[in-house]
């Protein structure tokens, strides 16, 4: 498990490429913010320069200013992007930070390509980015086609999903049908 000061510190480097972040998070000053994904939780807290530096981990949930809990499940979801893990996370406390911190995370890709060519160089950086957006968008072709395979399971192969005519066709038969009674009704009516 990686200590919350590496994990602070490392945030705090690829959030030095972006002065709006830091200003954007340092509003946000003194406030704690605890990850959790069990076994492993780290707990940040965010300096006034916008920094994060490692938070006190004995807090308990009502001293945290926000916290999120992924399930272990949620791992495969990250990779698919932020939206698709903040969906099966459970979060509570202030959601405001949470959304300050995801808005200054936007620049992160581009900082860890930065820091990434300080160490390997240029070129070797830019394979590694592509590579990983390569591999990002493998997930989500990979993601799109699994949905488009079961909407069409479920439409054509087991029948379940009925199309948008045959829908407004069965309405409009039901209209009739009702109609139909009424008059029904009525003749039985004049009858009797």
């Amino acid at each position: 498990m990686l200590p919350s000061s590496l994990i602070a510190r490392a945030l705090s480097k690829l959030l030095s490429h972006d002065d709006a972040a830091r200003k954007l998070l340092a509003t946000h000053a003194g406030e704690t913010m605890q990850v959790r994904m069990p076994p492993f939780s780290t707990t940040l807290k965010i300096s006034e320069t916008g920094d994060f530096v490692a938070g006190d981990t004995s807090l308990s949930e009502k001293d945290l200013s926000v916290s999120v809990e992924f399930p272990l499940t949620s791992l495969p979801l990250i990779a698919q992007g932020k939206e698709a893990a903040l969906r099966s996370a459970k979060i509570s406390g202030q959601a405001a930070i949470l959304q300050d911190v995801s808005k200054a995370f936007a620049s992160l890709p581009l900082a860890a390509e930065a820091e990434l060519e300080r160490v390997v160089g240029p070129i070797l950086a830019t394979e590694a980015v592509r590579f990983f957006k390569a591999l990002k968008a493998l997930g989500d072709n990979a993601q799109s086609s699994l949905h488009e395979a079961g909407k069409r399971y479920l439409h054509d192969e087991a029948q379940l999903i009925a199309e948008r005519d045959d829908v407004s066709q069965f309405a409009s038969d039901i209209q009739r049908l009702r109609i139909d009674v009424q008059r029904l009704q009525a003749r039985v009516a004049k009858l009797a």
